[in-house]
């Protein structure tokens, strides 16, 4: 008997709806993708214990997770990244079940904190970093502008957790798209990274400067004549501007000798091998990672960021430690590694101990039991496969279809 396209398509969708809640579920593990990167997302809900997808949903969002999950009662486990979303979600939708954080996502934000440390150390390129002048007036400047992108950072994760999309979010807070879905994605605003200074900038410059103007030498023709004769080649009346700052902030002040700050021995570190600059990106990894795993030519740069970092040091002792805790099967540890971090006396650590503290039940959960989200990347990886295939031609309806089971498992 002859049968059209659309009688097929029609009967495969109206099978896989019919069987689609029909199997309980005990564990699962929600995670996202995404219609168009960076602007439209849905959610996959994956089956732990049967290793099929359980549903695909068109949103991702707060509100239609818990009203799934209300849907299925019997759930027990939800396994799922850092995401804000999901957790309130599972909050709302199954109070009754334990949420687990996903052990590879939870190294993955502790591997960008550490990255974000060292681009910090990089900016200064090699040269320690002084403290600002009082009344130093482009501090009080980017103080300002880091606090006005503070607000909106957490403005814009605030609407996020509401459920509003990506555009209106845009829209509401005159952020642009791009910026958005980055933000979204981020427990800890990043710094900005500045270029690495020139030798035309007299910040280049800056330690030899603040030296001579301690010790008396403020006239501005002589410390041009002694920083061209160290590499500078920018202008006279570029320096005269930096110095203009310097008077100003000593304006009616007395002239004693000043007492510098003894400088923090922070700086970049040089591969011994290249004579090239270790980058942040290349620093984090070789952080995360156990001695017995090291190559000859990485145990090198490891010495090499040891001795030119006292941040690097402190931070791999907590990251060795911290893989031991998600690796092991005591919870118990997780307070006294959270206080160390706090303590350490690394930004990048304290802040990674503070957002791991608002979710420490789950986080204690993916070290007590054996559930991870690794299944619904998988899946996310077949969907993708799907989605391109179909682009164009087909919507939520077949695409779910084609993810979930056609026979019971």
């Amino acid at each position: 008997m002859p049968v059209s396209d659309n009688t097929v398509l029609r009967q495969f969708k109206h099978r896989v709806r019919e069987r689609r809640d029909a199997a309980p579920l005990r564990a699962v593990a929600i995670d996202d993708w995404s219609w168009r990167k960076g602007f439209t997302y849905g959610t996959i809900i994956v089956d732990l214990e049967r290793r099929v997808v359980a549903d695909v949903l068109e949103t991702r969002s707060a509100e239609d997770t818990a009203n799934w999950l209300k849907q299925h009662p019997e759930i027990e486990v939800v396994s799922r990244d850092r995401c804000g979303l999901y957790a309130q979600g599972a909050r709302q939708g199954a109070p009754q079940a334990r949420q687990v954080a996903d052990r590879f996502h939870l190294l993955q934000n502790f591997r960008e904190s550490i990255e974000r440390q060292m681009t910090e150390i990089s900016r200064f390129a090699g040269r320690p970093r002084l403290p600002p002048v009082p009344g130093d007036r482009d501090e009080a400047l980017r103080f300002e502008r880091r606090h006005a992108r503070q607000t909106l950072f957490d403005q814009v994760k605030l609407l996020h957790a509401s459920g509003k999309t990506l555009i209106d979010i845009a829209v509401e807070t005159g952020v642009k798209r791009r910026t958005v879905a980055k933000w979204m994605k981020m427990d800890v605003l990043p710094h900005r990274r500045r270029l690495s200074l020139k030798t035309s900038s007299p910040l280049y410059f800056k330690e030899f400067l603040t030296r001579r103007w301690a010790e008396g030498d403020r006239v501005g023709r002589r410390l041009f004549q002694d920083i061209r004769r160290r590499g500078y080649t920018g202008s006279f009346s570029n320096l005269e501007r930096l110095l203009s700052t310097w008077r100003a902030s000593n304006r009616g002040k007395p002239q004693p000798q000043q007492q510098l700050s003894k400088p923090v021995a922070e700086g970049p570190a040089v591969d011994p091998a290249t004579g090239w600059q270790i980058s942040p990106i290349v620093a984090a990894s070789l952080c995360m990672k156990p001695r017995p795993m090291l190559t000859p030519s990485e145990t090198a740069k490891v010495a090499a960021l040891k001795k030119a970092s006292p941040s690097f040091v402190t931070m791999r002792q907590l990251a060795m430690r911290f893989r031991g805790l998600l690796r092991g099967d005591d919870p118990d540890k997780l307070d006294r590694w959270l206080h160390d971090a706090r303590h350490s006396g690394v930004r990048a650590m304290q802040q990674f101990a503070r957002t791991l503290s608002r979710d420490s039940e789950a986080v204690r959960h993916a070290i007590a039991e054996p559930w991870s989200s690794g299944q619904a990347e998988g899946q996310i990886n077949r969907l993708k496969t799907l989605k391109r295939a179909m682009y164009g031609r087909a919507g939520i309806e077949l695409l779910r279809a084609r993810m979930l089971p056609l026979e019971p498992t």
